[in-house]
């Protein structure tokens, strides 16, 4: 696989958000929503519509979830063999993630994630509790009438931290 240069960004335009909201209303956790894979196949976002934290006589309350997972590579499988049988990415990565409606104009929610390790047990990180769900949809007249929003996420690799020796 080839080799991924850095910094990776990459447009979601998620469509159907109606759809997906209202299958989300009252269930205690929402089936996830993921993106396409993205920088030679390393990231993926997923999306949640519900985290499962609204009340359940307001169907609008709650928050919206978004993670970054990391898919691991033929080369990291490989070498799970090698290793204690957890595959790693190496190096650490920053992230964000920005929405946006489609045309850009309003800017709903913006997040930064530093200095964060990929591996088999920490595949994803990101916020449970990215944006409160009437703020990304409900509220929003743009959002509902376009039925989308834009999600940007770029991932950086975070310098390598220099050793020194005594």
């Amino acid at each position: 696989m080839a080799e991924t240069e850095y910094p990776v960004t990459f447009e979601w335009q998620l469509r159907d958000l109606k759809s997906i909201y209202e299958a989300s209303e009252g269930a205690q956790k929402s089936q996830v929503v993921k993106s396409d894979v993205f920088g030679n196949g390393r990231w993926q976002i997923l999306f949640y519509a519900n985290a499962g934290l609204g009340t359940s006589d307001d169907l609008t309350s709650g928050h919206i979830s978004l993670f970054l997972a990391c898919e691991p590579t033929d080369e990291e499988k490989e070498a799970v063999v090698a290793s204690d049988g957890q595959w790693v990415r190496e190096g650490k990565y920053n992230f964000s993630f920005e929405i946006h409606d489609l045309h850009k104009k309003d800017l709903l929610v913006r997040k930064e994630a530093h200095k964060h390790s990929f591996l088999s047990k920490t595949a994803n990180w990101g916020w449970a509790q990215l944006a409160k769900r009437d703020v990304v949809f409900y509220n929003r007249p743009s959002i509902r009438e376009q039925d989308a929003l834009i999600i940007t996420c770029t991932v950086t690799r975070s310098p390598e931290e220099a050793h020194t020796s005594a």
